[in-house]
C-alpha cells in the first residue's frame, strides 16, 4: 500500500517515522533485514539518525540510501547481469561521445555543432560531449520515452520539435551501437524502468523484502521514481512522509502574476471575440490563497498533484498551535493558506489599508523572531551575524550553537570569510562552527596545490607560483625543507632574478623570444655558481654569462640542495603536463608525482587517499577512449572527480552549521540564518544549453527547475525556523555606499510583512506611517566598518552592540574626534632623559654629524632603542625588468664616472636586473647621456678626470668653545612647547666647548666638490654646507674659494662661497645644538622637504613644493613615506612649528648668503 504521511512540521514526521520503525523493531519478522529509510541529502539523514536514537535509545540497522541508488539496486534485483555502474552514467557517456562524436561531424545533421568540432581543439571536444552527456542524462530521468522512440528508429517527437536538433536521435544510437561494440551492459535507466515495472506488477518473489519502505522528506520527485513506489506498494507498504506547507489542498492556488494574466488574456479574448479554449472566464475560479505560497510553492504544487494522482492511503500530521511572534504569525498564515486570515484574495482597497474587514497581525513591539540585516559586503555580513549570535546566546541561554544553521548560495565563496572571522575571534567570543557541502579540493590546500601542479602548461610558472607550491607543509615534509630555509630561499630566489618561465624555451609558449633572463633555469644556475665560485667573476659558457649570486655561504647550501631537488621534480611535472599520453599511462605517472612531491602527515592522508581514487577511477574510462588525450583534458576530468567528492560533514555536530541552500535543507534549527540575498545571487542564475529539447519542448509535472527549487527552499527555510529568522544581504555598495536590491524573494517577503503585520498600537495610524514603523523594526543597516561608534553605544537603534573588544579604543577615537588633523598627537610629546654617554659628549665626528642632519628621525630610532624600522615591500615579483629601475639607473652612473661603465653593464644584465633584447640598449641611452653629462661637469671643475686628478685629503680637527654663548647668540629659535626653545633644558649637556674631528676627501685646490650619480636634493645640499662649514671652520685651508654639489640634472653645479671661519664656528654651534636636542627627542627636520619649501619666495607657492616633496605623487614617493619619518610625523601640518623653526635656523644662513630665503 502506498501511504502518504504529510505534516507542517519535520519534528511530526519524524514522531511518525519513528513510531513506524518502533513497531518493526518488536516484530520478529525479519530480524535480520535493516529497515530503509530513503533520503535526499546525509544532512537528513544526521538529523534523523539523531532523533530516532533520541526515541528509541539506539539507532541501528537502519540504512539511509539516495533514491537513484536504491532504485539502481531494485534494477539490479529483477534484472540479470546488471553491473554495479551503468553504461550510460554522465562520465561513462561524455568519453564515449569523444570517441564517436568526431567522426559523425561531416553528417548534414550535425551542421550546427560541426563548425564547433572542426577547430580540433580536443578540450573543447571533452567540454562538448559533457554538455550533451548531461542532456541524455535528463532525458533519460524526465524523457525516458524520447529515449525509447529514438531506439525503436523514431526520431520525431510529439511534443518537442526534433528538427531544431536533428542529430541527438542519431547519436543517441550511434551511442548505444558503441556502448555494444564494448560488450558493455545495454540497459540504463528508461528501458530498465520499464523492466522493472513489468517484473513488479507479477506476484513477489519469496525473498522479497516485507518491512516498509520509507521515503522521508523530499520535496519532489521524478515522475519515473513515484511510478516505481506507486508499482512497489503493491507488495509492500510504501510510506512517503513529505513537508507539507499547508495543511488545505493548495494544488490549484497561482500567484497574483498568473491571475493578471489570465484577466489579460480574457480581456484579448472578448475584445476578438473569439474562443480560446474554455478561458473566457477561467480568471475568476484562480484562486491566490497565501501569496508567498502560491509565489514560492510551484514545485511543491506539482509533486502534490502527481502523488496525490495516485492510488495513496492519507495520514494528516499538521500541528496547529496559536502563534505568539511574528515568525509564527507568517507560517501560521501559510498553514491556513489565508492572508490576513482570509483564503479569498484581498481587495486592493483592503490591501492599501490597516485592515476592514481583516485587520493587519498585530505584533509586539520587542518582537525580533524576523531580522533583516543589510550589509557592506560578505565579511561585514559574518562580523554582524557573529555579533548577533553572541547577542542572542547571551538574551537567551537556553540556546546553543547547535540550534543555528547559517545557509548561503555558495558556502565555498563565504568559507575563508568565517575561518577569519568565527575562528579568528578571541577566546572568550568564539564561537563553535563547522562549514558543510564543500568538496574535497575546496576543503584541502594539498589538492589545490595538486591541481596547480597539474596546471603548470597554463601558467607563467612565476615565482609566486612555484613558492606557493614549495610552502605546502606536505611538499616541505617531502624535501626536508624547514620553515626558516623556505624564507630564506625566496630570498634568495628573488635576488637572483627569477621572475617566471621555466627555461627559455618554456617562453616561446607565450609567442615571446627564447631568452633564458629572469627564468628559473637563470636562477638556479646563478644560485648554483655562487656556491661553487663563491660570487668571484663570471660564470661564462657558450652563449651566456651567468653572474654567481654572493649570498649563499656556510650551511646554508644544504637549503639550496633540497630545494634543487624540489625543481627536479617540478621540472618532471612540467614535462608531464605537456605530453599527450593514453589516459592509463596519464594515470600511472600523475600517481608516481603524488609519491614523489608529497609527504602526507595523518591529517593530509584522506585528502591524498581521495586524490589516489579518483585517479584510479578514471581508469574504468580507458576501454571507452583509447588515443592519446592532452593533458587539459586530463586536468578537466580530475577535477570534475574532485568536485564530486565531498569531505567528512560535520553536519548536526553541536556547532553553528553553515551550508549551502540546498533542495530538501529543511531541517528544523530554532535558529535558521540565510545569508548572501543579493539580487542576482538568489535564486541562482542557469543559463540554459542551447541544445536541449526539454527547454524548448513543453513542461512535465516533476520537471528541475533551479530557480524553482530555489523559490522553494527559500519557503522550507522560513517554515524550518522554530524561533528566530536572520535574513541578511548586501545592500550597499562597499566603494561608494550606494544603494542594492536585495533578492527579488526577500523582497516579496518584506512586501508581504508590511501588508499583513503591524507593531501593536500602529493599527490607528495611517497605512504609511504603520509600514515605515514596521519596517524599521524589521530592517536593520549597519555601517561600513566593524569600528563604527554606534556599535559601542548604548541604546542603539535596534541593533545589538559589538562584542569585540579590539575595536574598542578605536570607536572611541572615532567618538571622541581624535583623528581630527587640528589635534595633535606626538610620537614623543616629552623631552627623554640624556643618555649618560652624551651628558658630557665634548667631541664629535664629521661623519656622524653629516649622518644625523640626513636624517634626524631615523637618528633617533637608531640611536636611542637600537632599532630600525623597513619597509614592507613585495619582494616575489613575478614580472621580469621592463625598464630600469632608479637603483640600477644610480649604479651605472656611478660606475660611468668611475670608467666602469662595460664591466657594470655586463654585471646587470647577467643578473638579471636588465631588460631583455633590445629595449636594455634602449633604456641605457638616457643614462649614457646623463653619466656623460655629469662626468663633463666634474671634469670641468677638477680639471680632469677623476682617476687621474687626485683629491687632497683634509684632516678636520678643531674645537667650538663657549657654546652656550654662541648659540645664544645665533638664531633665536623657538619649538614647541619651547623645547626647543632653552639651551638650559634639564638633562641636556653644558659642556662649554665641543671639538670636531673627521676627514674631507674631495678637496681640489680650493674647491671642494661632492658629487652623486643622481638629482642633487635637499639631504645633498646639506651635506655639502655643513662639510663646508668644517672646512671653513678648521682653519687648514690656505684660502678656501668654493664648494660644489653637481648632480645628473640640467641645472647648474649648487655653490657655495667662501665663508669666514668665526662665522662658520657660529652656524656650526647652532648644529651643535640642535644635534643635542635630537639626543632626546625627534627633531622634526626633514632636510628634502625643508630646502624645496625654504627656495621659493610665494608662500603658497611654497607650502605646495614643500607638500610634494614630504608626501610625494603618483609618480614618486615622497620623504614622508620613509617608514621613520612616517612613525613619527604622519601629518607635517601638525609639526609645522617645530619643522618650520629648526628648518630656518639650519638652511636660513646658506640661503640668505645665496640670495634665495623666502
Amino acid at each position: 500500500m502506498l501511504h502518504l504521511v504529510q505534516s507542517n512540521k519535520m519534528e511530526s514526521l519524524a514522531a511518525y517515522l519513528i513510531g513506524w520503525l518502533g513497531e518493526s523493531k518488536s516484530s520478529l519478522e525479519s530480524i535480520f533485514s535493516p529497515d530503509v529509510v530513503l533520503v535526499q541529502s546525509p544532512g537528513m539523514a544526521q538529523w534523523l539518525k539523531i532523533e530516532i536514537a533520541q526515541a528509541l535509545g539506539i539507532s541501528a540497522n537502519i540504512e539511509f540510501p539516495l533514491p537513484s541508488s536504491y532504485i539502481w539496486q531494485l534494477y539490479k534485483s529483477h534484472v540479470n547481469d546488471l553491473p554495479e555502474q551503468s553504461a550510460f552514467t554522465k562520465d561513462n557517456m561524455t568519453w564515449k561521445l569523444m570517441s564517436i562524436l568526431p567522426s559523425m561531424s561531416d553528417k548534414a545533421e550535425f551542421a550546427s555543432i560541426a563548425q564547433y568540432l572542426d577547430e580540433h581543439q580536443p578540450l573543447k571536444l571533452y567540454q562538448l560531449c559533457q554538455k550533451i552527456a548531461d542532456i541524455y542524462d535528463q532525458y533519460l530521468v524526465y524523457r525516458p520515452d524520447w529515449i525509447l522512440a529514438w531506439e525503436r528508429g523514431e526520431n520525431a517527437l510529439d511534443d518537442t520539435d526534433v528538427d531544431a536538433q536533428p542529430w541527438q536521435p542519431i547519436l543517441w544510437r550511434a551511442l548505444v551501437a558503441y556502448a555494444k561494440d564494448l560488450a558493455e551492459s545495454p540497459y540504463h535507466r528508461a528501458n530498465l524502468h520499464t523492466r522493472l515495472l513489468q517484473a513488479l506488477e507479477q506476484s513477489p518473489s519469496a525473498n522479497e523484502p516485507s518491512k516498509p519502505l520509507f521515503v522521508f522528506g523530499l520535496s519532489a520527485m521524478p515522475v519515473q521514481q513515484l511510478e516505481i513506489f506507486s508499482a512497489l506498494a503493491k507488495h509492500r507498504d510504501v510510506i512517503i512522509f513529505w513537508f507539507n506547507p499547508s495543511a488545505h489542498y493548495w494544488g490549484d492556488i497561482v500567484d497574483n502574476k498568473h491571475v493578471l494574466q489570465a484577466k489579460l488574456q480574457r480581456l484579448l479574448a472578448e475584445a476578438n471575440e473569439a474562443e480560446q479554449g474554455g478561458l473566457h472566464g477561467m480568471d475568476d475560479y484562480l484562486l491566490v490563497g497565501n501569496p508567498l505560497l502560491a509565489s514560492w510553492g510551484k514545485q511543491g504544487r506539482d509533486y502534490q498533484d502527481m502523488i496525490l494522482a495516485l492510488e495513496v492511503e492519507l495520514h494528516d500530521a499538521f500541528i496547529e498551535q496559536e502563534p505568539d511572534s511574528l515568525l509564527e504569525h507568517l507560517q501560521h498564515e501559510v498553514l491556513a493558506l489565508t492572508h490576513r486570515g482570509a483564503m479569498e484574495p484581498l481587495s486592493a482597497q483592503e490591501l492599501l489599508s490597516n485592515g476592514e474587514q481583516y485587520p493587519k497581525i498585530p505584533i509586539d513591539n520587542d518582537d525580533m523572531t524576523l531580522q533583516v540585516h543589510a550589509c557592506h559586503s560578505a565579511v561585514r555580513e559574518l562580523e554582524v551575524l557573529h555579533d548577533q549570535l553572541l547577542h542572542l546566546f547571551a538574551q537567551h541561554p537556553e540556546l546553543h550553537p547547535g540550534d543555528v544553521i547559517v545557509m548561503m548560495p555558495d558556502v565555498a565563496s563565504y568559507a575563508p570569510i568565517i575561518d577569519g572571522i568565527f575562528g579568528g575571534t578571541d577566546k572568550g567570543l568564539s564561537i563553535p562552527y563547522a562549514i558543510s557541502d564543500r568538496n574535497a579540493q575546496q576543503e584541502s590546500p594539498l589538492l589545490n596545490s595538486f591541481i596547480q601542479l597539474m596546471s603548470l602548461h597554463q601558467s607563467r610558472i612565476g615565482l609566486s607560483d612555484v613558492l606557493a607550491l614549495c610552502e605546502v607543509p606536505a611538499v616541505q615534509r617531502k624535501f626536508d625543507i624547514s620553515p626558516e630555509e623556505f624564507d630564506l630561499l625566496s630570498i634568495w630566489l628573488a635576488e637572483a632574478g627569477v621572475r617566471w618561465g621555466w627555461d627559455g624555451q618554456d617562453k616561446t609558449r607565450w609567442s615571446l623570444p627564447n631568452e633564458p633572463q629572469n627564468t628559473w633555469l637563470f636562477g638556479l644556475q646563478r644560485l648554483l655558481a655562487g656556491y661553487a665560485m663563491g660570487g668571484q667573476g663570471m660564470f661564462e659558457n657558450a652563449d651566456t654569462q651567468i653572474a654567481p649570486y654572493e649570498q649563499i655561504e656556510g650551511q646554508h647550501v644544504v637549503a639550496l640542495g633540497k630545494f634543487y631537488m624540489f625543481s627536479q621534480a617540478l621540472g618532471n611535472a612540467l614535462a608531464f603536463c605537456q605530453r599527450p599520453d593514453t589516459l592509463k599511462a596519464k594515470i600511472d605517472d600523475a600517481l608516481q608525482l603524488i609519491d614523489a612531491l608529497y609527504l602526507p602527515d595523518d591529517n593530509d592522508q584522506t585528502y591524498i587517499l581521495q586524490l589516489r581514487q579518483s585517479l584510479q577511477q578514471m581508469t574504468l574510462h580507458e576501454h571507452q577512449f583509447q588515443g592519446d588525450i592532452v593533458h587539459d583534458v586530463f586536468l578537466a576530468e580530475l577535477e570534475q572527480s574532485l568536485s564530486s567528492k565531498g569531505v567528512g560533514q560535520r553536519f548536526l555536530a553541536g556547532y553553528v552549521n553553515f551550508c549551502t541552500l540546498m533542495p530538501m535543507r529543511s531541517v528544523p534549527f530554532k535558529v535558521v540564518c540565510l545569508l548572501g540575498l543579493n539580487d542576482g545571487d538568489y535564486p541562482r542564475q542557469v543559463v540554459p544549453v542551447g541544445f536541449d529539447l526539454m527547454r524548448l519542448g513543453k513542461a512535465r509535472r516533476g520537471d528541475r527547475s533551479r530557480r524553482l527549487d530555489d523559490r522553494y527552499l527559500f519557503l522550507e527555510a522560513i517554515l524550518s525556523a522554530r524561533k528566530r529568522l536572520y535574513l541578511s544581504f548586501q545592500g550597499y555598495s562597499a566603494k561608494d555606499n550606494s544603494e542594492r536590491s536585495p533578492s527579488i524573494l526577500l523582497s516579496e517577503l518584506l512586501e508581504y510583512t508590511e501588508q499583513t503585520f503591524c507593531l501593536a498600537g500602529d493599527d490607528v495610524l495611517p497605512v504609511k506611517d504603520c509600514a515605515e514603523n514596521l519596517l524599521q523594526h524589521l530592517y536593520h543597516e549597519h555601517a561600513l566598518q566593524p569600528f563604527n561608534p554606534v556599535y559601542f553605544t548604548p541604546d542603539t537603534t535596534g541593533i545589538a552592540n559589538s562584542f569585540q573588544t579590539h575595536w574598542l579604543a578605536l570607536a572611541q577615537q572615532l567618538s571622541e574626534g581624535a583623528f581630527q588633523a587640528d589635534k595633535e598627537v606626538d610620537f614623543c610629546s616629552e623631552p627623554l632623559r640624556i643618555l649618560p654617554e652624551h651628558s658630557q659628549t665634548s667631541a664629535v665626528e664629521l661623519d656622524e654629524l653629516l649622518a644625523f642632519f640626513s636624517h634626524p628621525a631615523k637618528a633617533f630610532f637608531t640611536q636611542r632603542w637600537q632599532t630600525r624600522l623597513t619597509r614592507i615591500y613585495d619582494a616575489q615579483s613575478d614580472d621580469e625588468p621592463f625598464e630600469l629601475d632608479a637603483l640600477a639607473r644610480y649604479i651605472l652612473n656611478e660606475r660611468f664616472v668611475l670608467a666602469q661603465q662595460e664591466d657594470w653593464t655586463t654585471r646587470l644584465r647577467a643578473e638579471g636586473k636588465l631588460p631583455t633584447g633590445n629595449i636594455a640598449d634602449i633604456s641605457l641611452q638616457p643614462v649614457y647621456k646623463q653619466s656623460q653629462a655629469l662626468l663633463d661637469a666634474i671634469v670641468e671643475l677638477i680639471g680632469g678626470p677623476l682617476d687621474k686628478v687626485p683629491a687632497q685629503r683634509v684632516e678636520i680637527n678643531f674645537t667650538l668653545n663657549n657654546l652656550l654663548a654662541m648659540s645664544t647668540d645665533g638664531p633665536k629659535v623657538k619649538t614647541e612647547d619651547e623645547v626647543h626653545a632653552s639651551v638650559q633644558n634639564p638633562g641636556l649637556s653644558t659642556t662649554q666647548s665641543m671639538q670636531i674631528t673627521g676627514w674631507v676627501n674631495t678637496l681640489y685646490g680650493g674647491n671642494l666638490v661632492l658629487w652623486r650619480a643622481g638629482k642633487v636634493k635637499g639631504n645633498n645640499v646639506l651635506h655639502l654646507w655643513l662639510t663646508w662649514l668644517a672646512l671653513c671652520a678648521n682653519g687648514s685651508v690656505a684660502k678656501p674659494q668654493r664648494a660644489y654639489f653637481i648632480g645628473v640634472d640640467d641645472k647648474a653645479p649648487f655653490s657655495i662661497d667662501a665663508i669666514s671661519m668665526a662665522e662658520a664656528k657660529t652656524q656650526l654651534a647652532v648644529f651643535i645644538h640642535y644635534w643635542r636636542l635630537g639626543q632626546q627627542q625627534v627633531l622634526h627636520f626633514y632636510p628634502k622637504t625643508a630646502f624645496e619649501w625654504l627656495s621659493v619666495q610665494d608662500e603658497a607657492k611654497a607650502w605646495v613644493k614643500a607638500q610634494n616633496a614630504f608626501y610625494g605623487s603618483y609618480f614618486a614617493k615622497g620623504e614622508g613615506d620613509e617608514p621613520h619619518i612616517r612613525r613619527v610625523c604622519p601629518d607635517l601640518q601638525q609639526h609645522f612649528n617645530a619643522f618650520s623653526e629648526v628648518s630656518h635656523a639650519l638652511f636660513g644662513p646658506l640661503l640668505d648668503r645665496l640670495g634665495e630665503a623666502s
